[in-house]
């Protein structure tokens, strides 16, 4: 009985063999077992190329929606210098609507003001590009030597081009009619115009309007509440912002047209109103102010030394504005990174175009402080 029951232990199982592990290994994986990576990792592909498309999308419908979308959001940046004006005068007792209504015809007659007065200098400026271009040629013959070897290989290439072959046909193209150019041009522009200044008249009517209907589209009192204090500090650092920045272009443009008036350049006021209109696109705007009077400065005056005078003065008082009186006036609360600057300049450039370089740093703004609001670890009071 013993024996039988020892060899019916030793005997085999209907089971196969499973390889056994080694000595100190672990057991080998189950088939299948890089399934669940696998899936795991497409998943996680497939999200990535969703939001990379739905960027792509987004960028084309902003290239796309430019003569729109882009009088739209400047109107909302002149709005944040606006509202504060609108609520000092909403408390002594003048209606929102009447005291936005002043407000939008007061930057109209500014605006249209300013464009009047310069119109004429500006004009004469711009028609006298083929005079300027003879005139700088002249004053840099003593430091041009590489714009006369350039000047020279442009003329070789140039005769090479213009050599036709016998017996080759010469098409000349027609001229454009005036009256069709230029109101292609001036269509576009007014109807961006008038587009601009509804969106600020009604955004400075119903600001607070607009802001709760944004608000209510979420769920959760506490999602609302967060999304209303947001809105909220983007506004006021959007308004502190430029609020101060415009008086401090304001101030550099006064400077700018008493400059060039005691240098002696003609047309100061021209040149005090492009620095003060440049200066809101950080570095690229005043180094074509100091590129312009520099210009300015070689055609008025006869030596070199005279017309360096007003693009060093210039230059050394916008380093001034830009590293001290800007940052003082600020504060580190608002304080952006000069490289996130340049790059928000450079791609709104790129998307808008000179207007997307004006509107670089409000988008960085905003862009900023509702990262900072998101990740900001207290939960905000009601706001007022």
């Amino acid at each position: 009985m013993a024996q039988a029951t020892s060899r019916a232990r030793k005997a085999p199982s209907d089971t196969p063999d499973r390889p056994q592990p080694e000595h100190g290994g672990s057991p080998p994986p189950r088939q299948g077992a890089d399934a669940p990576a696998n899936t795991d990792l497409w998943r996680r592909a497939t999200q990535v190329a969703t939001i990379g498309l739905f960027i792509l999308a987004l960028l084309w419908s902003a290239q796309v929606s430019q003569p729109v979308l882009v009088p739209v959001l400047l109107a909302w940046v002149i709005a944040t210098v606006l509202l504060p004006v609108v609520q000092l005068m909403q408390e002594r007792n003048v209606p929102r609507v009447l005291s936005a209504i002043l407000l939008t015809a007061a930057s109209i007659a500014v605006i249209l003001g300013v464009l009047l007065l310069l119109a004429a200098p500006a004009s004469s400026w711009l028609g006298r590009v083929t005079e300027l271009r003879l005139i700088l040629q002249e004053k840099l013959q003593t430091m041009g030597q590489p714009l006369a070897v350039l000047d020279e290989i442009k003329k070789t290439l140039g005769s090479i081009t213009t050599s036709s072959e016998p017996g080759a046909i010469k098409v000349e193209q027609p001229s454009a009619n005036v009256v069709t150019t230029t109101v292609g041009v001036l269509m576009p522009a007014a109807g961006e115009l008038v587009l601009f200044f509804g969106a600020l008249l009604f955004y400075l009517i119903y600001q607070e309007r607009i802001r709760t209907t944004l608000v209510m589209l979420l769920r959760g009192h506490d999602a609302r509440l967060e999304a209303l204090h947001t809105l909220k500090c983007i506004d006021e650092s959007m308004t502190t912002y430029f609020t101060t920045f415009t008086l401090v272009n304001v101030l550099l443009g006064a400077l700018t047209f008493g400059l060039a008036h005691l240098v002696g350049l003609p047309n100061p006021l021209l040149w005090g109103v492009l620095a003060w209109v440049l200066n809101y696109i950080p570095y690229l705007g005043p180094a074509v102010v100091a590129g312009t009077l520099a210009v300015v400065g070689l055609v008025t005056f006869p030596s070199l030394s005279q017309a360096a005078v007003a693009p060093a003065v210039y230059i050394a008082m916008a380093f001034v504005e830009g590293q001290f009186l800007t940052p003082y006036l600020m504060g580190r609360r608002l304080e952006l990174n000069p490289f996130a600057v340049f790059l928000a300049i450079a791609f709104c450039m790129w998307l808008w175009g000179p207007v997307g370089a004006f509107l670089a740093v409000p988008l960085l703004t905003a862009a900023t402080v509702a990262i900072e609001r998101a990740f900001a670890e207290p939960k905000p009071a009601l706001p007022d």
